[in-house]
């Protein structure tokens, strides 16, 4: 299984140039999962809630649907962050679009600073699809900063966490490791380049986009300027054996009713 990240710079309030940029990288090398940033058709820094609304988008919107077609042409998964607009309410979601035109949408979990001021918490609770026999959830950005958001998803029997991002934080790169062997997985976290500025803030992004193996090793990285498509055959059966030694498994291991407060 051929897994694809895609590092870019999308800039703010223009989503089909947004577009344009990710299909053009994507053409670049073949996979079956393609993984990009959050938010990575609007841009980021939103200031105004009647701004948000506009870069937002039905999970079912015209630009959705431009994913989609991309998806069959490339006759893969895209995994990509968008502004979800659900009736009056947004969301900081992620797509996954299969080449047949079917799309999965996860709501962020944890939203980070000022996204509380324009979007709903996520309802959807975290999930795993299957993929060509490959089994992925989604997490977004600052959701890392939860154990339980990885801890959830390898329970629920993902072999690849797909994590599209817009990481500020110096931490997350470092942080992947511990959960890909704690967890047994493999985990993508594709961050976007570059910085916004808006009014009187600044936010810098920190690339370096990673896939991380069950075994901590760290199959791929990216630069923390440069946008690029990196790309790494994964073995499934590696995620799926959470033997660590003849006595432990990092899954079956666990004493929940030990872990109690109080």
């Amino acid at each position: 299984m051929r897994v694809a990240l895609v590092q870019f710079e999308p800039v703010f309030g223009e989503p089909d140039r947004n577009f344009a940029r990710m299909a053009e990288l994507a053409a670049q090398q073949r996979a079956d999962v393609y993984i990009y940033p959050e938010l990575a058709l609007s841009g980021y820094q939103f200031i105004a809630q009647e701004e948000a609304y506009a870069l937002s988008e039905p999970a079912d919107g015209p630009r959705m649907d431009a994913m989609a077609h991309l998806a069959s042409t490339l006759d893969a998964c895209l995994i990509f962050g968008f502004a979800e607009r659900d009736g009056t309410d947004l969301y900081n979601a992620a797509a996954a679009v299969f080449p047949d035109g079917q799309r999965l949408v996860y709501r962020k979990t944890h939203l980070f600073y000022k996204e509380t001021l324009f979007f709903k918490p996520g309802n959807t609770g975290f999930f795993v699809f299957e993929y060509r026999r490959l089994h992925i959830g989604m997490a977004i950005c600052f959701d890392w900063f939860f154990p339980e958001s990885y801890r959830t998803l390898a329970l629920l029997g993902a072999d690849l966490v797909a994590h599209p991002s817009n990481l500020v934080l110096p931490y997350c790169q470092r942080a992947d490791f511990a959960a890909a062997v704690q967890n047994r997985i493999y985990i993508a976290t594709v961050n976007r380049t570059g910085a916004e500025h808006r009014e009187e803030e600044r936010l810098e992004f920190t690339g370096g986009s990673v896939l991380v193996s069950p075994k901590g090793e760290y199959l791929l990285q990216g630069s923390r300027t440069e946008e690029a498509i990196l790309v790494a055959d994964i073995d499934p059966a590696q995620a799926r054996d959470k033997q660590l030694n003849p006595y432990n498994n990092v899954l079956g291991d666990r004493r929940p009713a030990q872990y109690r407060l109080g």
